[in-house]
C-alpha cells in the first residue's frame, strides 16, 4: 500500500472512532426515561415505594401539614385497614393519645370513628377516666361515635356527669346525651345527674343541663324544668330555656307568661326577645296577651328580622 492510500485510511478510522465516542458519551449523559416510577427523579417504582395515588388521607396528615382533602375514598380505605389489621389499628389509637397537632389527631380521629369496633370503645372510655384533661376530651371525641343505647357508653357518660370537674369538660359530656329511646331504668342516672347540673355554678353548664332535660323528658315535667331557667340570671341559660320549650314541646301558664315579660322586654337581649316571640306562636294566647305578642313582632319587625304570624 502506497503512504498516501495508508494516510487516508487512518484518517478515515479516526473520524469514525471519534463519532462513536460521541454517541456513546451522549447516550451516558442524557437522562434515562421513568419507567413507571418518579417522574421528577427518574427512580424506579418499587414495591416500597407508594406511588402519589397510594397514598392515603392519614398517610398525607401524619406525612405533616395535615389532611389535605383526598375524599371519603381514602378514608374509606384507611378505616378498612384499620379494621382489618390489628396492630395497625393499636398503633393509631397510640398515636391518637398523645398527637397535639390538630389536624393530624383529626386525621386520625376520623378513622377510629370510623371503624368505632369495641376495642376503639374501650379505649375511648379507658381515655374519658384518664387524669389529664387533654385524654378525656380526646376519649370523649371517640365516644361520640356510638350510640347511647350501648351501656358502656351511658355508663361512662354517667360516671362523667358525677366526677368531672372542668366545666368545659362536663358541658361536653352533658351535650353529648344525645336523646336515645332506652329504657326509663337506663335512663334515669343520667337523668338524676343533669337535675343536679341544672344547679351548678358555671352557667355553661346549667344551659346545658337544661337543655338536655328538657329534650329528654318523657314525664311531662318539662315546663317544672324549664320555668325556674326562663328566671335565671344567665342569658345562655334563658336561651336554653326557649330551646327546651321548642324542643319540648312543654306548656303552662307560667311560661307563657315568662315568655310575654321577655318578648316585651325593651331593654332584654334582642336574639332573646326574638326567640321568646316564636316560642309564643305555639301558645293560646287571649286578646291582651296576643295584643303583647304583635307588639314584639313588631318590634322584631324594627330590627329588620321579622318572625312568621299565626
Amino acid at each position: 500500500m502506497s503512504h498516501a492510500r495508508l494516510g487516508l485510511a487512518l484518517l478515515t478510522s479516526a473520524l469514525i472512532g471519534g463519532l462513536l465516542g460521541a454517541a456513546i458519551t451522549r447516550s451516558w449523559m442524557a437522562p434515562a426515561a421513568p419507567q413507571g416510577g418518579d417522574h421528577a427523579s427518574g427512580a424506579p417504582a418499587s414495591a416500597d415505594t407508594p406511588t402519589r395515588t397510594q397514598h392515603s388521607a392519614l398517610a398525607d396528615a401524619l406525612a405533616g401539614g395535615g389532611p389535605r382533602g383526598r375524599g371519603a375514598e381514602d378514608l374509606d380505605r384507611d378505616v378498612r385497614r384499620a379494621s382489618q389489621d390489628p396492630g395497625h389499628l393499636r398503633e393509631l389509637l397510640r398515636r391518637y393519645s398523645f398527637e397535639t397537632d390538630l389536624d393530624r389527631r383529626g386525621a386520625l380521629l376520623a378513622i377510629l370513628q370510623g371503624v368505632a369496633n369495641d376495642e376503639v370503645l374501650q379505649f375511648g372510655r379507658r381515655l374519658a377516666a384518664d387524669p389529664d384533661p387533654q385524654m378525656r376530651r380526646n376519649g370523649l371525641a371517640l365516644l361520640k361515635a356510638f350510640p347511647l343505647d350501648r351501656a358502656e357508653v351511658r355508663d361512662t357518660l354517667a360516671r362523667q356527669l358525677r366526677e368531672e370537674r372542668d366545666p368545659a369538660l362536663l358541658k361536653e359530656s352533658i351535650d353529648m346525651l344525645a336523646p336515645a329511646v332506652v329504657a326509663s331504668e337506663d335512663a334515669a342516672p343520667l337523668l338524676e345527674r343533669l337535675a343536679a347540673l341544672r344547679g351548678h355554678a358555671d352557667p355553661e353548664v346549667r344551659a346545658s343541663a337544661v337543655l338536655q332535660s328538657a329534650r329528654w323528658d318523657k314525664q311531662g315535667d318539662g315546663a317544672a324544668i324549664l320555668e325556674p331557667a326562663l328566671l335565671d340570671p344567665d342569658l345562655a341559660v334563658r336561651r336554653a330555656a326557649i330551646a327546651g320549650i321548642e324542643a319540648s314541646g312543654a306548656r303552662s301558664e307560667r311560661l307563657k307568661i315568662a315568655l310575654l315579660d321577655i318578648a316585651g322586654d325593651a331593654g332584654a337581649d334582642a336574639d332573646l326577645r326574638r326567640a321568646a316571640a316564636f316560642a309564643l306562636q305555639n301558645f293560646a294566647l287571649d286578646r291582651d296577651e296576643y295584643a303583647l305578642y304583635r307588639d314584639a313582632l313588631a318590634r322584631a319587625d324594627a330590627t329588620g328580622r321579622s318572625l312568621p304570624l299565626h
